[in-house]
Protein backbone atom coordinates (compact mmCIF):
# COMPACT_ATOMS: atom_id res chain seq x y z
CA UNK A 1 0.00 0.00 0.00
CA UNK A 2 1.38 3.41 -0.98
CA UNK A 3 1.63 6.11 1.59
CA UNK A 4 0.77 9.71 0.95
CA UNK A 5 4.45 10.78 1.03
CA UNK A 6 5.31 8.30 -1.76
CA UNK A 7 2.63 9.75 -4.02
CA UNK A 8 3.88 13.30 -3.39
CA UNK A 9 7.49 12.42 -4.17
CA UNK A 10 6.52 10.79 -7.46
CA UNK A 11 5.15 13.93 -9.06
CA UNK A 12 5.85 14.24 -12.78
CA UNK A 13 9.12 15.94 -13.66
CA UNK A 14 9.14 19.12 -15.71
CA UNK A 15 10.42 19.01 -19.26
CA UNK A 16 11.94 21.93 -21.18
CA UNK A 17 8.47 22.95 -22.39
CA UNK A 18 6.99 22.67 -18.90
CA UNK A 19 9.77 24.80 -17.42
CA UNK A 20 9.49 27.33 -20.26
CA UNK A 21 5.82 27.90 -19.43
CA UNK A 22 6.65 28.48 -15.76
CA UNK A 23 9.59 30.88 -16.13
CA UNK A 24 8.53 32.45 -19.46
CA UNK A 25 11.70 31.53 -21.38
CA UNK A 26 11.61 29.97 -24.83
CA UNK A 27 12.67 26.32 -25.05
CA UNK A 28 15.62 27.40 -27.20
CA UNK A 29 16.78 29.83 -24.51
CA UNK A 30 16.55 27.08 -21.90
CA UNK A 31 18.67 24.71 -24.02
CA UNK A 32 21.25 27.49 -24.52
CA UNK A 33 21.40 28.31 -20.80
CA UNK A 34 21.74 24.61 -19.89
CA UNK A 35 24.58 24.26 -22.39
CA UNK A 36 26.34 27.30 -20.87
CA UNK A 37 25.75 25.93 -17.33
CA UNK A 38 24.11 29.23 -16.42
CA UNK A 39 22.93 30.03 -12.89
CA UNK A 40 19.83 31.58 -14.46
CA UNK A 41 18.11 28.18 -14.48
CA UNK A 42 17.25 25.76 -11.71
CA UNK A 43 19.44 22.63 -11.47
CA UNK A 44 18.46 20.00 -14.03
CA UNK A 45 19.26 16.36 -14.63
CA UNK A 46 19.14 14.05 -17.62
CA UNK A 47 17.49 10.71 -18.18
CA UNK A 48 18.67 9.52 -21.55
CA UNK A 49 18.58 12.57 -23.80
CA UNK A 50 15.74 14.30 -21.91
CA UNK A 51 16.39 17.31 -19.70
CA UNK A 52 14.24 17.20 -16.59
CA UNK A 53 13.60 19.37 -13.53
CA UNK A 54 12.03 18.32 -10.24
CA UNK A 55 9.06 20.61 -9.44
CA UNK A 56 10.18 21.12 -5.82
CA UNK A 57 13.66 22.20 -6.93
CA UNK A 58 12.14 24.65 -9.43
CA UNK A 59 9.83 26.03 -6.73
CA UNK A 60 12.73 26.47 -4.28
CA UNK A 61 14.86 28.12 -6.99
CA UNK A 62 12.08 30.59 -7.85
CA UNK A 63 11.57 31.40 -4.16
CA UNK A 64 15.30 32.00 -3.74
CA UNK A 65 15.41 34.28 -6.80
CA UNK A 66 12.39 36.21 -5.51
CA UNK A 67 13.97 36.61 -2.07
CA UNK A 68 11.27 34.61 -0.30
CA UNK A 69 13.63 32.49 1.80
CA UNK A 70 13.90 32.90 5.55
CA UNK A 71 16.81 35.03 6.85
CA UNK A 72 18.58 31.91 8.17
CA UNK A 73 18.66 30.30 4.72
CA UNK A 74 19.97 33.45 3.03
CA UNK A 75 22.58 34.47 5.61
CA UNK A 76 26.18 34.57 4.35
CA UNK A 77 27.22 32.01 6.97
CA UNK A 78 25.06 29.32 5.37
CA UNK A 79 26.14 30.08 1.80
CA UNK A 80 29.15 28.17 0.46
CA UNK A 81 32.15 30.39 -0.18
CA UNK A 82 33.45 30.41 -3.70
CA UNK A 83 37.21 30.28 -4.08
CA UNK A 84 38.50 33.28 -5.95
CA UNK A 85 40.29 32.37 -9.15
CA UNK A 86 43.61 33.78 -10.24
CA UNK A 87 46.55 35.31 -8.42
CA UNK A 88 46.03 37.24 -5.19
CA UNK A 89 46.20 41.02 -5.34
CA UNK A 90 48.98 42.98 -3.66
CA UNK A 91 46.52 44.04 -0.97
CA UNK A 92 45.56 40.41 -0.24
CA UNK A 93 49.24 39.44 -0.03
CA UNK A 94 49.95 42.33 2.35
CA UNK A 95 46.95 41.45 4.55
CA UNK A 96 48.04 37.82 4.74
CA UNK A 97 51.61 38.85 5.62
CA UNK A 98 50.32 41.22 8.33
CA UNK A 99 48.24 38.41 9.84
CA UNK A 100 51.23 36.09 9.76
CA UNK A 101 53.44 38.64 11.51
CA UNK A 102 50.76 39.27 14.15
CA UNK A 103 50.62 35.52 14.81
CA UNK A 104 47.10 35.08 13.45
CA UNK A 105 47.92 32.58 10.74
CA UNK A 106 50.66 30.14 9.79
Amino acid sequence: METKSNKESLRPMLTVHGLSSIINFTPGSIYTLVHKKSQNLPPSFRIGDKLLWHPDVVDAWIRAKAGLLSPVETSPETQPMKKKRGRPTKGEIAAKAALKIAGGQK
